[in-house]
């Protein structure tokens, strides 16, 4: 038999244990970013006449991806429609909270270059950053900067 102490302890130890659980279940994660537009723009010198030492990489939310090659005179600017999982990839990759947290230090985070560049523009729906990240080996940038060679490799080559 049940001494009343024990069914009180008892009583709040499940009531303990579900509000914890009810506090993670509401909690849970935040909802995802709104991920609008991602642009690298990438140069490097110095640069003769007559060649190409700038290129930049697109992705806008509704799936839009322009490349402009790098080292490619003359050539056009390549634009797909990438399928929904890749523009999730994307925004999953952009909204990295190692790279939010690099790109909250402001335009030069990760010090300066002199002989190249890689600006990233990020645009989500309540704020937007703009930083230069050449020479920059965060995790969030090598992740992002592997996933826009793959997506240019697959789907503009």
């Amino acid at each position: 038999m049940h001494t009343p102490r024990a069914s009180v302890f008892r009583s709040l130890a499940h009531f303990a244990v579900g509000g914890s659980l009810l506090g993670l279940l509401a909690c849970g994660d935040s909802d995802p970013e709104v991920f609008q537009r991602l642009l690298v723009e990438s140069a490097q010198g110095p640069c003769s006449e007559g060649m190409d030492c700038e290129g930049s990489d697109e992705v806008r939310a509704d799936g839009t991806f322009r490349v402009d090659r790098f080292h490619a005179p003359g050539a056009p600017i390549q634009q797909v429609l990438l399928p929904p999982h890749e523009v999730e990839d994307v925004r999953e990759a952009a909204t990295d909270s190692g790279l939010l947290e690099l790109l909250e230090r402001g335009e030069h985070p990760c010090g300066t270059v002199t002989d190249a560049s890689v600006w990233l523009t990020l645009e989500l729906e309540d704020r937007s950053y703009r930083a230069q990240l050449a020479g920059c080996d965060a995790p969030g940038v090598g992740r992002l900067t592997a996933l826009l060679k793959r997506l240019r490799d697959t789907y503009t080559p």
